[in-house]
C-alpha cells in the first residue's frame, strides 16, 4: 500500500460534525473531548502487540464508528481499511502505518478544534 499524506482539512470536517449534533457546539466539544480521552487507541495497540487480530478488529471497528460520528475523516478512512484487514488476519504494515499517522495528525487538530469551540 502506498503511503498516504493527509491535508489538514482531511482530518476533520467541522461543518459535517456539527451538523450531526444539530450545531450544538457544546455537545460536539464534549464528544471531541471523549475522543481524546478514549482508551480504545491504546487497546488497539495492545491487541496488535499481542497478535490478537480478532480483538484488534473489534476495537478498530469501534474507532471507525467513533471517528465517523465526529467526522474525523483521516482516522475514519484508515480505521475502516484497518478493520477489514484485521478481520482477515495480520494487517499490511503500510496500512497500519497510515492509520497511526492519521491518528497522530488528528489529535492536535481535535485539540485545537475543541479549544476553539465555545
Amino acid at each position: 500500500m502506498e503511503r498516504r499524506v493527509f491535508a489538514v482539512a482531511e482530518f476533520i470536517n467541522l461543518e459535517e460534525g456539527l451538523g450531526r449534533v444539530r450545531n450544538n457546539k457544546k455537545l460536539y466539544k464534549r464528544m471531541l473531548s471523549l475522543f481524546l480521552a478514549s482508551d480504545q487507541f491504546v487497546a488497539l495497540e495492545d491487541a496488535l502487540a499481542a497478535g490478537d487480530f480478532a480483538h484488534a478488529a473489534d476495537v478498530a471497528h469501534g474507532i471507525k464508528g467513533m471517528s465517523g460520528n465526529l467526522s474525523l475523516n483521516a482516522v475514519y478512512e484508515t480505521s475502516t481499511e484497518l478493520t477489514e484487514q484485521l478481520r482477515k488476519g495480520a494487517p499490511d504494515p503500510a496500512m497500519l502505518a497510515a492509520y497511526r499517522e492519521a491518528y497522530a495528525g488528528t489529535i492536535p487538530v481535535v485539540e485545537r478544534t475543541a479549544a476553539e469551540l465555545e
